[in-house]
């Protein structure tokens, strides 16, 4: 064979060796696989039993859920049961804290508002007490002794040809106040100074109805400067007072006591303005010098009434009304209404036999009336002489003075202290009255009272 040929047959056995190996190789590969299909189908197989199972165990599980379903359906009712309950519970709960929180607010309101007022009680209290802190140290200080060194030297001794007395600085130093018996019927008095010095002093006027002198000097020692008056109407009964006069020719002696009546009714001519009633020591000589309280101020000025049996003094309001008059027109004129009567108390009615006012009735029964004087003119009415049933003589009350300007009258004292301190002549008052029964104002203009001549 040719070369050629060799190498085609060469060619041709490779290509079929070739052929030959990828058939064999093919069919390997188709008997692998085969097998891996056997594998496959058995895998799948194997699959289906699992799933077989699982569907078997699906449906057992179905079955729980749908228990469970059915438990947890019974578990949300009984849930929601015991959550309405506790939701009820809880709102109740609420209601009652609610009520509970109201209620506290309310005791811390009162709380707060009692401790405010504990605290306003306790601040007051705690001023009361320092007051009294006060009060104390001040009475420890305010003394008889302490008053007299103060104001001794204001206090002065009077002589006339007629008598002694005493008296003291007022408004200037120029001026001295004391009483009008101590001067009565004198033009000038000799003034004897606390440091031993004498000067002369003229009477400017005096007022016998309320025993008030003004006399007046040219001058006085440095320290003899005036007093102060102390308002009247704000004094007590029991109250501490001090007097410095000049007893039996002695100078400035001291004298202390309390008040034992105001406003009091003394029938001692011819005064008759109301006075203060003392326990105070006013031996001759010291009447006409001042009475103080313990701050030193002027209570009046002091009468001995030795032959009276009693001490007692004109108090300041009316010193203060009458002294200054004086001074401006040189004398005082008092106040005149123009009726007699008697103050009501049980036995006065019972005295009196009054036939148609009860024992318990108060005020000043009209019992004559001053002709000619605004009484009679304002229609006032005393009351009537009659009997009883039994004939016996008895009074029928016409006019009882209950009140004046509407201050109520119970006492002469009432009714002299506000004509003394409040009433001048041709003065317009307004006089409440029980008349026969009923309640009454009668207006009247007072007239001046008739000057004193002994």
């Amino acid at each position: 064979m040719s070369q050629r040929q060799n190498q085609i047959l060469t060619v041709l056995i490779i290509i079929a060796v070739a052929i030959s190996g990828a058939n064999t190789y093919l069919l390997f590969n188709h008997i692998d696989l085969q097998k891996e299909q056997y594998a496959t189908l058995e895998n799948i197989a194997e699959l289906k039993d699992d799933l077989d199972d699982v569907a078997s165990s699906l449906d057992g599980l179905q079955d729980e859920i749908t228990s469970l379903q059915e438990n947890v359906s019974e578990a949300e009712e009984e849930i929601a049961d015991r959550l309405a309950g506790l939701e009820a519970g809880i709102q109740e709960t609420l209601d009652e804290l609610s009520s509970l929180e109201t209620t506290l607010e309310d005791m811390t309101g009162e709380i707060s508002g009692f401790n405010s007022s504990l605290r306003d009680e306790l601040e007051s209290l705690s001023a009361e007490v320092s007051a009294i802190d006060e009060k104390v140290e001040d009475s420890l200080e305010r003394t008889p002794s302490s008053v007299y060194e103060a104001r001794r030297a204001s206090v002065v001794k009077i002589t006339t040809t007629a008598g002694q007395g005493s008296g003291f600085m007022w408004r200037s130093r120029n001026y001295i106040v004391t009483n009008h018996h101590v001067v009565d019927g004198a033009e000038e008095a000799n003034i004897g100074y606390y440091d031993g010095s004498w000067t002369v002093a003229t009477v400017v006027g005096s007022d016998p109805y309320s025993d008030v002198a003004v006399l007046r000097v040219e001058e006085a020692p440095v320290d003899s400067v005036p007093l102060t008056l102390a308002d009247s109407s704000l004094i007590w009964i029991g109250q501490e007072a001090v007097a410095i006069g000049n007893p039996l020719g002695s100078y400035g002696a001291l004298s202390s006591g309390i008040i034992s009546q105001v406003n009091e009714k003394l029938d001692i001519p011819p005064i008759i303005v109301p006075v203060l009633q003392l326990d105070v020591t006013i031996a001759p000589g010291s009447s006409g010098g001042p009475l103080f309280d313990l701050d030193g101020n002027v209570l009046g000025i002091t009468n001995a009434g030795t032959i009276y049996g009693i001490n007692f003094a004109v108090s300041s309001n009316i010193v203060d009304r009458v002294a200054n008059l004086i001074v401006e027109e040189g004398t005082y004129t008092h106040p005149l209404v123009g009726f007699f009567g008697y103050v009501l108390n049980p036995d006065i009615v019972t005295s009196l036999n009054l036939q148609n006012v009860d024992t318990n009735q108060q005020g000043i029964i009209v019992m004559e009336i001053m002709e000619g004087y605004p009484a009679e003119e304002a229609g006032l009415e005393a009351a009537l002489e009659t009997t009883d049933s039994q004939g016996d003589p008895a009074y029928t009350a016409r006019d009882i003075i209950i009140a004046i300007d509407g201050i109520e009258i119970r006492t002469w004292g009432d009714w002299d202290a506000y004509i003394a301190e409040h009433v001048s002549p041709d003065q317009g008052i307004i006089l409440t009255v029980w008349r026969s029964g009923a309640i009454e104002q009668v207006t009247l203009v007072t007239a001046a009272r008739p000057e004193y001549t002994g």
